[in-house]
């Protein structure tokens, strides 16, 4: 039992090391052996875990890109205001962005192994999920008429580049005390509508 768990701590240390190089060199921009560098490991240990660097990029991607569509999914399906529920939605991702900062970057990228994974294994993307609770608000009139997908779109390009921002250092590295007037100027985004 006690092998099983140090096992399990080395995929996890493979999966933080993979994410953050993927995140901000690339899954082009690094090797195995950096990757296992930075974990600390061999690269037949990365090996025992994944069959193939692209394969770990893809499970990296997978469990990102679900944590942020339930997140959304979770706000969409509570009670209460779209504005109420949506700035609880912004202030959950800036903690998360706060607690990693990589993970955001990560699912900016557009690396074709993402993209074909999101196509091949039907992933639901952040998008999808944050265009139906954009809808939600257009139909039960909290928000004006929009082009929900476009809105979308533009939130999340906004929320990831405060991402790229913090970490080239153009924002502070901590975005939660930037809440208030992040959540404001999504919610004039939104607000404006067509």
């Amino acid at each position: 039992m006690n092998k099983k768990t140090h096992v399990d701590s080395k995929k996890k240390d493979i999966l933080q090391a993979a994410m953050c190089l993927f995140a901000t060199k690339g899954i082009d921009g690094i090797s195995v052996k950096e990757i296992a560098e930075a974990a600390g490991v061999t690269d037949a240990a990365i090996y025992k875990h994944f069959k193939s660097k692209d394969a770990m990029a893809l499970e990296v991607f997978g469990q990102y890109c679900n944590s942020y569509t339930t997140l959304i999914d979770f706000y969409r399906k509570q009670s209460g205001s779209f504005l109420s529920r949506f700035h609880q939605l912004v202030d959950e991702v800036l903690n998360m962005h706060d607690e990693d900062q990589y993970g955001l970057l990560l699912l900016s990228q557009h690396h074709e192994l993402y993209v074909e994974a999101s196509q091949s294994q039907n992933v639901r993307q952040p998008l999808e999920a944050l265009t139906e609770f954009i809808e939600q608000g257009i139909q039960q009139g909290e928000l004006p008429k929009q082009d929900a997908q476009l809105s979308g779109v533009l939130v999340i390009g906004a929320i990831t580049r405060l991402s790229v921002s913090s970490l080239e250092g153009e924002l502070p590295q901590r975005l939660v005390p930037l809440a208030a007037e992040i959540k404001q100027r999504l919610t004039a985004l939104l607000s404006k509508g067509q």
